[in-house]
């Protein structure tokens, strides 16, 4: 199995250097599972939930703030024998994995989304959601005085600054009161051949509330099929146009290897959208994975057949 912990610049920080500690132990946690298991759906459910509960990573407890200071956040599932299940637009549950693999095994549903979603989560006893950790809401406040001073750079986000232009009364109460998403997200295969993915995520920071990206939607964020497993990261908007995880199951399906296909998925999506919106993880039948991005980096982390753990930014 490996985990991904988002792509974007990961440049050093007290943050990154948490968020990396999290992944390694994460990642380990994830192998003992299965191993212990021989189960990859509980393997990757587990690394998932490991990384939402770190607060160092977009996904659960760490999730970015959106336009206004909230939090919404997606997850998604999927195994090679068709479990599938996703969340869109929580705010209440600590733990949105969970709750997509309940919706999995135990409803006739592929996806429930926000105040709904929400309730089901808190009935069945799932944890809820702590309030944002402070390194979150500086990450905030620095952005969004970014945003509202137009010191960005990506056409995303000038969009939103162009939007906030014309609503001139909520910019004027955002400036009294950029990164790209780091999504989470792992892959595996056990010994019976079954493929897992599952993806986690609190969205791209300062996006408009109401907005859902790419985790939660079978194919963009996350995919399990016959012969491979996938989970991506980066803007959701580019993702979901592109399928990424879809697309390379279908590739590999008619007989390119892992690693060709992924080279051609990333390489159709940077010659659609250009550089600096994407990146995934994946693994086949046979346990070869592979890492694909084109932005600067991509956080991921696995155990490799000596048993040691590896954890880089720039694979």
């Amino acid at each position: 199995m490996i985990l991904h912990g988002g792509a974007g610049t990961w440049r050093e920080s007290k943050v990154k250097s948490k968020a990396v500690e999290a992944i390694g132990r994460c990642a380990k946690l994830g192998r003992e599972v299965l191993e212990r298991t021989d189960d990859a759906l509980a393997s990757v459910v587990e690394a998932v939930k490991c990384m939402e509960d770190s607060g160092y990573l977009n996904a659960g407890v760490g999730s970015v703030l959106d336009l206004l200071g909230e939090r919404s956040l997606d997850a998604g599932l999927m195994t090679s024998t068709g479990l599938v299940g996703a969340v869109a637009a929580v705010r209440r549950v600590k733990n949105p994995i969970l709750l997509a693999r309940f919706i999995a095994e135990n409803t006739p549903h592929v996806l429930l989304a926000g105040e709904r979603a929400d309730e089901l989560g808190l009935l069945l006893g799932l944890e809820p959601l702590p309030p944002p950790p402070p390194h979150v809401f500086e990450r905030y406040r620095e952005s969004l005085a970014r945003l509202l001073g137009k010191s960005v750079g990506d056409a995303y986000y000038l969009k939103i600054y162009a939007l906030l232009d014309a609503l001139k009364n909520l910019k004027k109460s955002l400036s009294e009161s950029l990164l790209l998403g780091d999504t989470v997200g792992a892959v595996a295969v056990d010994g019976r051949g079954v493929l897992a993915a599952a993806t986690s995520t609190g969205g791209v920071s300062l996006k408009l509330p109401g907005r859902v990206g790419d985790s939660p939607i079978p194919g963009a964020g996350f995919y399990s099929g016959k012969y491979t497993a996938c989970s991506a990261t980066g803007y959701g908007e580019v993702i979901i146009r592109e399928m990424p995880c879809r697309r390379l199951e279908e590739l590999v399906g008619s007989g390119l290897g892992l690693n060709e296909a992924a080279e051609v998925v990333i390489r159709e999506a940077t010659s659609r959208h250009g550089a600096g919106n994407m990146g995934f993880i994946a693994v086949d039948r046979e346990g070869r994975f592979v890492v694909k991005y084109n932005t600067e980096a991509i956080l991921v982390a696995y155990v490799d057949a000596d048993g040691r753990l590896v954890v880089v930014d720039r694979p």
